[in-house]
């Protein structure tokens, strides 16, 4: 089993991007190993401090059930958690958080549909 996960990140090597303005995404099945599906790329919702206009980005990022951003304001997190996903502020290399999340399992909890929602910081 794996989760499928976004990163949001402009150079493919950290993750740097706020989720209203972020551009590019790196995609990952993350189970026993990290394995790279593609890039993605949206259109910014906005340019700093949004309300909303997030459909766009969850409608790319559909089949992620993960999301790991620099940043996301209060409510584009709970919106998004909302429209199911988990949502992770983090800041690093991807390989480096990659290797964290294989190595010690963190998002194993999420590979089966579980009840409510989850987010969090790594």
């Amino acid at each position: 089993m794996s989760v499928r996960v976004a990163f949001a990140s402009a150079g493919g090597q950290q993750i740097d991007e706020h989720f209203g303005s972020a551009r590019f995404w790196q995609i990952y099945d993350i189970g026993d190993d990290a394995v790279y599906v593609e890039d993605r790329m949206t259109k910014p919702s906005c340019a700093g401090h949004c309300e909303g206009g997030f459909d766009d980005i969850l409608e790319t990022l559909k089949d992620c059930q993960a999301i790991f951003v620099a940043k996301i304001g209060e409510a584009a997190a709970a919106y998004t958690i909302a429209k199911g996903k988990h949502v992770f502020e983090a800041l690093g290399s991807l390989e480096d958080i990659t290797y964290e999340l294989v190595t010690r399992k963190l998002l194993a909890p999420f590979e089966e549909k579980q009840e409510g929602q989850h987010g969090g910081q790594l």
